[in-house]
């Protein structure tokens, strides 16, 4: 019964319970294994024995009470009978415990009391103080203060913290993640998450016991408790300093908010000086659709104005001097057939110099864009992860979590757009560590081998961007490139499901972004990352180029056709006149 009465809805949930229940026991502890003492159950004890006074018990005067005797509040502050006492110290209270336990002071008045218990689990203090008191006369009087105003002291009470982070070898250290500076195999998004949770330790005197893992993501298995996921899932730890925001992840443990700090991925490498290239059209870009089907248009109308002049001229051939003349005129070159100048027409001199001029205008505005393009145009670069496989480009991945979860998950992408490249290069990473090469680096390690070239590697753009600024040169950064991996995603503190400290850390963490420490702190880790300036002629290479070759194989494998075809007609002409030679002389 007592299940379908506290069965949670979307409103917070009144109990009402008189301690002399016979029962009362029995339900305060079935409540405590079932987690009915959180904010989302609102208890009201009434006490309504005789006064019991001086007993031993942990107290907390409420400093931020108003309209209150502090002298009459000291006497009266422990007048709580000593059952209830006894029983909520010994259940599972928390910081975001609502029970508060009214006390009969005569028929007239009544002096009400909260009870809770920063963390009983962690070796927290059973905390009773007083919030108000209600009478006949002046009705309910009770603190206006924000309930985590009046719990603004843990009382240096510790909260297990894990993180994913590669120690290289070293003894861990708390001031790794928190410095100005991080150590190595620490991540800007890790140093930034727990810098701004240190911010609300330092405010409310709590303290961390780190867990060092080597993962974020795991596979909810309580066998495998070395991941950030399963330590939260299992209720082992209490929270983490960043986590992605994962739908399918969402039942497992809760997001705080607001965020702290932004994700970003790319796979950073040095263009290719060698190679063919990418196949790039650029020889039709200069000029638009419309443009090309005008410039045919005036092939075809110059064609049809040159074989027309021919049929007046009475030419042995009209077609075959139209289409060559407008092909030539194409080409900035001059057709004639060495006929008498005489017999060419005035409309047919016209014809060829207008399209001519036409011509070598559009010639000229065709070449300076292609000019203008290799010039100034950016550097041939890796447009998509299925053309970064495709390249002669050896990958390597940030020694991180995010690389080890991403790397064993086969359900965990980067960009669910490109899952199938990516499962694809999550092969060949496997192959490679099979055949002992090493797919990890540190960033410093990484960036310094895309220096090199021939390498393409995978991290956050925090911690490129600081490398890069280090040891690039401005040539160094006209070379570099970079292909989009995780767009920038916001990254998140996550404590358990349904943990008490959910309300208080995101009330804390509000505070603090109003007052705009978390952007002092952002500001602080991120790094600006760097461009080239100005720009450095590119070079063609075989790929860009390719279109002209192809134009000028088309043109070889045409004239050799046109030629096989002019022998047959040829030799076809001459068996015919040796026929007609042999038939003349036999009459």
């Amino acid at each position: 019964m007592i299940d379908l009465c506290l069965t949670h809805s979307t409103a917070p949930i009144g109990i009402l319970i008189n301690p002399k229940c016979s029962t009362f026991e029995d339900l305060m502890y079935y409540a405590s294994e079932n987690s009915f003492f959180d904010a989302r159950y609102k208890w009201l004890i009434v006490d309504e024995t005789e006064i019991i006074n001086n007993l031993s018990v942990t107290v907390n005067t409420d400093r931020y009470l108003e309209n209150f005797n502090s002298a009459e509040e000291e006497n009266n502050v422990t007048d709580i009978n000593m059952t209830i006492v006894q029983v909520l110290s010994a259940v599972n209270l928390s910081v975001d415990a609502d029970i508060t336990v009214s006390i009969t002071k005569d028929s007239r008045r009544y002096e009400l009391f909260e009870i809770f218990n920063f963390g009983k689990i962690r070796g927290g203090k059973f905390i009773i103080q007083k919030i108000g008191n209600w009478d006949e006369k002046k009705g309910l009087n009770i603190s206006k203060v924000f309930k985590y105003y009046r719990r603004w002291d843990f009382q240096n009470m510790a909260l297990k913290m894990i993180v994913a982070m590669n120690t290289l070898g070293k003894a861990f250290d708390p001031g790794m993640i928190t410095n100005r500076v991080p150590a190595p195999g620490v991540a800007v998004i890790t140093q930034t998450g727990a810098q701004v949770l240190e911010e609300v330790a330092a405010l409310h005197n709590i303290r961390y016991n780190y867990t060092v893992v080597d993962r974020w993501v795991g596979d909810y298995k309580r066998e495998h408790l070395y991941t950030v996921t399963n330590g939260l899932y299992f209720r082992e730890h209490d929270i983490t300093p960043v986590l992605r925001f994962l739908r399918n992840h969402f039942s497992r443990y809760d997001v705080l908010f607001p965020s702290v700090t932004l994700y970003e991925t790319r796979y950073y490498y040095k263009i290719p000086s060698y190679g063919i290239g990418n196949f790039e059209n650029q020889f039709l870009r200069p000029l638009s659709t419309a443009a090309w089907w005008c410039v045919v248009a005036i092939a075809i109308l110059c064609g049809i104005v040159l074989m027309l002049s021919a049929i007046v001229e009475r030419r042995p051939i009209t077609i075959d001097f139209a289409l060559f003349s407008v092909l030539a005129l194409i080409c900035q070159q001059f057709f004639e057939e060495f006929e008498d100048v005489r017999r060419i027409s005035s409309a047919r001199k016209l014809t060829i110099l207008v399209t001519g001029l036409s011509c070598l205008l559009i010639y000229n505005y065709y070449t300076s864009s292609v000019v203008s393009w290799l010039l100034n145009g950016p550097p041939p670069s890796i447009n998509s992860l299925q053309e970064l496989l495709e390249s002669p480009l050896q990958p390597v991945f940030q020694d991180t979590g995010v690389s080890y979860s991403w790397l064993q998950l086969p359900d965990y992408y980067y960009n669910n757009k490109n899952t199938k490249a990516e499962d694809e290069l999550k092969k060949r990473l496997l192959n490679m560590k099979k055949n002992g090469k090493n797919i990890f680096k540190s960033v410093n390690d990484g960036i310094d081998l895309v220096r090199q070239g021939g390498y393409v590697y995978h991290t956050d753009t925090n911690g490129a961007n600081k490398r890069i600024s280090e040891t690039f040169t401005q040539r160094e950064l006209c070379d570099l490139d970079s292909l989009e991996s995780m767009p920038k995603y916001l990254l998140y503190p996550c404590v358990q499901k349904n943990s008490p400290y959910r309300q208080f850390y995101s009330w804390s963490l509000l505070r603090l972004k109003e007052r705009g420490i978390i952007r002092c702190i952002q500001l602080r880790t991120w790094s600006q990352g760097l461009k080239c300036d100005g720009s450095s002629p590119r070079a063609l290479a075989l790929g860009g180029a390719a279109p002209a070759f192809i134009l000028l194989a088309i043109g070889y494998v045409l004239g050799t056709i046109i030629m096989l075809l002019e022998s047959l007609k040829w030799k076809h002409e001459r068996a015919r006149l040796k026929r007609i030679q042999r038939a003349t002389l036999s009459t």
